[in-house]
């Protein structure tokens, strides 16, 4: 079996409530920052991991469709228990993705230069005593913000054309009804998907 055409699509997400998916205290965090969100070290700008993508948009189709669905198997890859599968080879790759341009300006423009993200204070409410505690300080991306990014589709000569990007894009719909990220039961996470462009690599 080979690879007969791989298909790239662009598009964004646009964050509608505050987006929070935690990154390493040590390695991102900053002073006074309980949950920090995960980061490129080098521009300090906050990002969405492919993986993350990956994961829930996996989740989400297998929890609403068919854990078995052989097609969700063939997009995302087999699990470390399906190994010896034939065929393992990921339809669906997932490229992480930054926020554009024009979003980075708007947040500086309303932050400040070089910052990106907003801090938000939750109270916890002790279950016995019904008190609230000391606040812990969680780092979100601000609703409004847009990342940019990609996912990339192989198709194989046994595969139906369009199918993988019929089910990645169920799964975005999925997606919107639910949350990316942490914290969705309290509102985070709400996010929009747009389409930008569809190119077939090898053809005009």
């Amino acid at each position: 079996m080979n690879i007969v055409k791989r298909v790239v699509i662009q598009y964004q997400l646009i964050v509608r409530t505050g987006l929070h998916i935690g990154g390493s205290k040590e390695s991102f965090g900053i002073g006074g920052v309980d949950a920090p969100v995960i980061k490129n070290p080098l521009t300090n700008q906050p990002i969405i991991p492919g993986s993350s993508l990956k994961g829930k948009i996996r989740m989400l189709l297998e929890s609403v469709d068919d854990v078995n669905n052989p097609l969700i198997k063939k997009a995302f890859g087999p699990l470390p228990k399906d190994t010896k599968e034939n065929n393992p080879l990921t339809r669906v790759i997932f490229r992480d993705l930054k926020l554009t341009n024009k979003s980075k300006e708007e947040l500086e423009s309303k932050l400040g230069q070089g910052f990106f993200t907003e801090i938000k204070a939750e109270n916890l409410i002790n279950k016995t005593t019904g008190k609230a505690e000391s606040p812990r300080f969680i780092e979100r991306v601000p609703a409004g913000a847009v990342f940019e990014g990609e996912f990339i589709v192989q198709y194989l000569d046994e595969d139906r054309d369009g199918e993988f990007e019929n089910l990645i894009k169920k799964g975005f719909d999925y997606l919107e009804n639910n949350f990316l990220g942490g914290s969705g039961s309290r509102g985070y996470g709400k996010v929009e998907y747009k389409k930008i462009s569809r190119k077939e690599l090898g053809k005009e």
